[in-house]
This record gives structure tokens, C-alpha cells and sequence, in this order.
């Protein structure tokens, strides 16, 4: 593992996908075989490969203390091209001290938090993320352990992170599900629909078919879940059609467990 301490050049970031983004780290420890966000080793020079580097963007929080008194009022969503609770957040708490930033600040009112991991770890700072009236979301594409464990091989369990979910709202602190990515002949939409259904809601989010993806995960699935390739290989063919069939199986599924969707993400070709 690559590890390394850097610098960066801000700390709140403003983005299409939310008002402002907050990451961390650079890199992301948790492996993730479909993970898109590997265009960042272009912009960064990074020759490892993705999951086998980490770098602490250890100014982070001091960058924010700035940011803030100039920023206008919005909505921070952590984190965009990584997750802020990986397993090296446990040593750099970078995570942590950005949120104490934030809850101390004078205009912490001013700004909404949303956190979105696959990681247990985010229990620890469950105090924090109540003085800001956070929400917390987690990442779930499958129920089942063993396969979780190969496509996404050092994220905390799926079934922690519905315990997680579950404590978080037992605190008073607003939870949703994120069912992402759909992997075709993995994702059970059902069980997992069933599973949040005490959420305030889900978000969905088709497997993304860049062919840098599909070059790291076909592998994947053909080795270890080989019934599943036709299913596959039909998505990335057919994408239109088969988001029909997921936005029709998730709207029956929205009527049923009186779970609400935010909406179902499509990445374009």
C-alpha cells in the first residue's frame, strides 16, 4: 500500500453533484472492483494501482476554517471520489477534525452535512454528526457477505452497514440507502428494498459502464460469479432497456415497503 502525506489546495470544493464536496483522502483503501472514481490517478500522477494507494490530505481542516468564512451557504456532501471513513481514517481522524471544524464554526447553521461510506467506523462519530444535524447514508449493492467481500473486499460487511443505519437512527440522526451499483446478476433489489425499508429513503445507482470498469470487474464476475455474465453482458449492450427494468421493479418495490427513491442514477456511455 502506497501511503503517503500531502498537502491539499482546498478543502471545500464546489461540485455538480452537491453544493460542495469534502474529500479527505485521495485514493480509497476499500478496493472496490467497480469503482469510478479511479479517474482521479490521471489528474494526480498515481501509478499504483486503485486500492493499493492512500494519501491523507493532512491540511485539510485548516484549509477549512478558512474556506468557511468566505463560502456561501449549501449543502457538503463526504465524500465524492472516496470514502471518509476507510480504515486508515481510524489513524489520521481527518474525517473526524473536519467535523469538529464545522460543528464549531459560527456558521455551522448556515450548512447542511450528508455523509455517505461503507465503513462501521462512521458509529464513532455519532455525536458530532447529531450537533449537526447530519444525514448518513451507506452503500449496499448485495446481502450477501461472501460476495460482498469479493467485489468490494475491505468495506465493512453489509449486514454492519445496516446496523450501523439501524443505531444511527436509534440517535435521532436521519439515515437513507444507497443501492449502489446495481450489478446485474448480483443486486437483489428486493431483499435490499426490504432490509432499508426503515430508511428515509434510497437512492439507486446502475453500475457504471466506462470500459475502464468493465475491464477491472468482467474478470471479477467471470471468475467467481460466472452465472451472472449474461446478465452483464446484456446491461452493457442494452443499457436503456435495462434501466426500464430496474426503474419498473424499483418503483413496485417503492410501493410496497413505502420506501421512497430519490432517484435512479444512469451513467451515459
Amino acid at each position: 500500500m502506497e501511503v503517503k502525506e500531502i498537502n491539499a489546495k482546498s478543502c471545500l470544493v464546489k461540485s455538480k453533484l452537491s453544493d460542495y464536496v469534502i474529500n479527505p483522502y485521495v485514493g480509497c483503501q476499500h478496493g472496490c472492483k467497480y469503482c469510478y472514481a479511479t479517474f482521479i490517478k490521471r489528474f494526480q500522477n498515481i501509478k499504483a494501482e486503485w486500492g493499493e494507494f492512500f494519501h491523507a490530505r493532512m491540511n485539510c481542516p485548516d484549509l477549512l476554517k478558512k474556506e468557511f468564512d468566505k463560502a456561501k451557504p449549501g449543502h457538503i456532501w463526504m465524500s465524492s471520489v472516496t470514502d471518509p471513513y476507510q480504515p486508515m481514517e481510524g489513524k489520521y481522524k481527518l474525517t473526524r477534525r473536519i467535523l469538529e471544524t464545522i460543528a464549531s464554526h459560527p456558521r455551522k447553521n448556515e450548512f447542511s452535512v450528508e455523509i455517505l461510506t461503507k465503513s462501521a467506523l462512521v458509529r464513532r462519530d455519532f455525536d458530532l454528526l447529531k450537533k449537526l444535524n447530519a444525514e448518513i447514508g451507506c452503500s449496499i449493492n448485495t446481502l450477501d457477505a461472501k460476495a460482498a467481500r469479493i467485489i468490494e473486499p475491505f468495506a465493512s460487511p453489509p449486514e454492519e452497514r445496516i446496523a450501523v443505519l439501524k443505531d444511527a437512527k436509534k440517535e435521532g440522526i436521519k439515515v437513507y440507502g444507497f443501492i449502489s451499483p446495481v450489478i446485474p446478476g448480483i443486486t437483489k433489489l428486493e431483499p435490499i428494498f426490504k432490509e432499508l425499508s426503515f430508511c428515509s429513503y434510497v437512492w439507486i445507482e446502475l453500475l457504471n459502464i466506462r470500459p475502464d470498469v468493465i475491464a477491472r470487474i468482467r474478470p471479477v464476475i467471470e471468475k467467481n460469479f460466472p452465472e451472472a455474465m449474461d446478465e452483464l453482458e446484456f446491461y452493457i449492450s442494452n443499457q436503456e432497456m435495462y434501466y426500464n427494468q430496474i426503474r419498473m421493479e424499483a418503483e413496485r418495490l417503492e410501493n410496497k415497503y413505502k420506501l421512497p427513491i430519490q432517484d435512479i442514477i444512469i451513467h451515459p456511455r
